[in-house]
C-alpha cells in the first residue's frame, strides 16, 4: 500500500477538481485490496473481486451500481479506459494465490496489473481521456511506485526471491522514465502524479541509504508543495 501521507500529499497538491476524481478511485483500489488480505476466506474473497469484475464492466458501460463508482463515474465521464481496473483486480488474485515474483520480469508484470495500471487509468482521469504519453507516464509512474513500496514493505515479502540493490536502480530509472515521458503542455493537469513520484524518490533515497524510520513529514509536504507548483507553471 502507498504510504499514506504521501498519497495524501499527492491529493492535496492536485488541486479541488483532481482530487474529487481521484479519491473515489483510490478508494475503489483499497476496497480491491480489502478484498485479498490476509485473513479473508478465500471463497469470499474469490466472490467479492468476481463482483468487482462485473462492477468494472458495468463502469464502463456508463451503469455503475456501487457508490464509489457511481461517484468516479459522475466527476470523470466515460472517456478514461476503466477496463484498466481488470488489470488491478488481477493483481489482486494473484496476491490471493500467494504469488510471489521470482524473477524480475515476474515482479515488473505484476507492477503493471497492481500499480500501472492504476496510475495510467488516473492520468487519464485527469486528463478527461487517453494518450499514449499519458500511457507511458502512468505505467513508468506505477512501476516505480510499486517498486518503492515493495523494498520498503516490512521484510520485501515480494522480493524474496530478488536481489534487492538492482531493483533500487530499476525504480530510480522508472521514476525519472515517468517524468521524461511527460511533456510540458500534458504537466500541469498531473500535479498529482508528479508529486507522488517525487516523494516516491525522496523515500527510495532514503531506502538506498539504508534509512528505516518513517520520513519526516515537513520536507515531504515542502517537496510536495515546491513540484506541484512547478508543473501548474510549466
Amino acid at each position: 500500500m502507498p504510504a499514506p501521507l504521501e498519497l495524501e500529499l499527492a491529493l492535496r497538491f492536485a488541486g479541488a477538481a483532481a482530487r474529487a476524481r481521484l479519491e473515489p478511485l483510490y478508494a475503489i483500489d483499497a476496497e480491491i485490496a480489502a478484498a485479498a488480505r490476509p485473513g479473508v476466506e478465500h471463497a469470499v474473497a474469490h466472490a467479492k473481486l468476481g463482483w468487482w469484475h462485473g462492477e468494472v464492466e458495468r463502469l464502463a458501460a456508463g451503469r455503475p451500481e456501487h457508490p464509489l463508482a457511481r461517484a468516479l463515474h459522475a466527476r470523470a465521464g466515460a472517456a478514461p479506459g476503466y477496463a484498466r481496473l481488470n488489470e488491478r483486480l488481477a493483481a489482486a488474485e494473484l496476491a490471493l494465490a500467494g504469488f510471489a515474483p521470482a524473477t524480475p520480469l515476474e515482479l515488473e508484470a505484476l507492477l503493471a496489473r497492481s500499480h500501472g495500471a492504476l496510475q495510467v487509468l488516473a492520468a487519464e482521469l485527469l486528463a478527461g481521456g487517453a494518450a499514449p504519453a499519458l500511457a507511458a507516464f502512468g505505467a513508468a509512474l506505477g512501476r516505480g511506485l510499486g517498486l518503492v513500496e515493495a523494498l520498503a514493505a516490512p521484510g520485501a515479502p515480494l522480493l524474496a526471491a530478488l536481489e534487492r540493490a538492482p531493483l533500487i536502480g530499476a525504480a530510480r530509472e522508472a521514476l525519472a522514465a515517468a517524468t521524461r515521458e511527460l511533456a510540458a503542455p500534458l504537466r500541469p493537469a498531473q500535479a498529482h502524479g508528479l508529486v507522488r513520484g517525487a516523494l516516491a524518490a525522496a523515500r527510495l533515497a532514503a531506502l538506498a541509504r539504508g534509512a528505516t524510520a518513517p520520513p519526516h513529514p515537513f520536507p515531504q509536504l515542502w517537496l510536495a508543495w515546491r513540484t506541484a507548483r512547478r508543473a501548474r507553471r510549466e
